[in-house]
């Protein structure tokens, strides 16, 4: 059984891209990394002055609010810890990012139901790669959870668009003639607060970086801080190791449509990441 626990940065329709990243662990692993991350979150409490309700990637990493006071360097080691992290307890990710322009003037009208949602297209392409990354394992269907952040005002699309997927997506995973659509899944999405799953604040720091890494490889960002891109660009090297393979992710050689599109609006520098 496999569990995924996931988060989003670049919300705002003022961002260039949005990205996505779900931590998968197997199930007879996940106390221990709960665990794990329970102690580190302790750790990292004792640093702070005011008490910490849960980790927020992009104050960390920029400083903010209650890690203000927190000098740099320690920051940084956090941060590179956490991205150590995945790779030493040999976690998966699945990552979707998408291109906000891209997304906007491309023809995306036969894929019904996300294509005017960034949010939803994502979180829809995150289950897909779960789905063709699992279903060759034997005596596997219906063996993954999948539990996004909370958003109140999408949770209900998202859970009615994975229980009924759109009959586009069969050709993703090559769907066969008798199989059920997204049979991996366990039912369909969970909703959790982030505060709540300690995964999907890591998740959110995960995202955060590949995000960081696509607007200052692909749409000129400014560093915010001299030395950023050389530090961003170490932690999405770190991370990579672990996403699922580019043949999952957007595969190439493929006549689908709905893999074609998805590879056109990731950002070109998230495409070469990886394995």
């Amino acid at each position: 059984m496999k569990v995924c626990y996931v988060d989003e940065s670049g919300n705002s329709d003022q961002d260039p891209c949005l990205v996505m990243v779900g931590i998968v662990v197997d199930a007879h692993r996940l106390n221990r990394t709960r665990q794990e991350f329970s102690e580190i979150f302790e750790d990292v409490q004792r640093l702070l002055q005011e008490n910490l309700k849960e980790l927020k990637g992009s104050k960390m990493i920029f400083g903010r609010d209650r890690w203000r006071n927190v000098d740099p360097d320690t920051r940084k080691r956090i941060a590179g810890f956490l991205c150590r992290w995945v790779t030493d307890r040999k976690h998966n990710l699945a990552m979707s990012a998408i291109d906000r322009h891209r997304f906007k003037q491309g023809d995306a009208t036969m894929f019904a139901r996300v294509s005017s949602d960034p949010w939803l297209a994502a979180s829809l392409h995150i289950a897909l790669q779960l789905q063709k990354h699992h279903q060759s394992n034997r005596k596997n269907k219906g063996h993954t959870f999948l539990f996004m952040d909370e958003n109140k005002r999408k949770a209900d699309e998202l859970a009615e668009l994975l229980f009924e997927p759109p009959e586009w997506t069969d050709t993703y995973y090559g769907r066969s003639k008798n199989q059920e659509r997204l049979d991996q899944l366990i039912d369909s999405s969970f909703a959790v607060k982030s505060h709540h799953a300690g995964l999907v604040q890591v998740a959110d720091l995960y995202a955060l970086i590949f995000r960081r890494y696509a607007e200052l490889h692909d749409f000129n960002s400014l560093e915010q801080w001299d030395g950023e891109q050389s530090l961003i660009n170490e932690y999405a090297a770190i991370l990579a190791e672990r996403l699922l393979p580019k043949a999952i992710r957007c595969p190439e050689r493929t006549t689908a449509k709905c893999c074609k599109w998805y590879k056109e609006i990731t950002p070109p520098s998230l495409l070469k990441l990886g394995n």
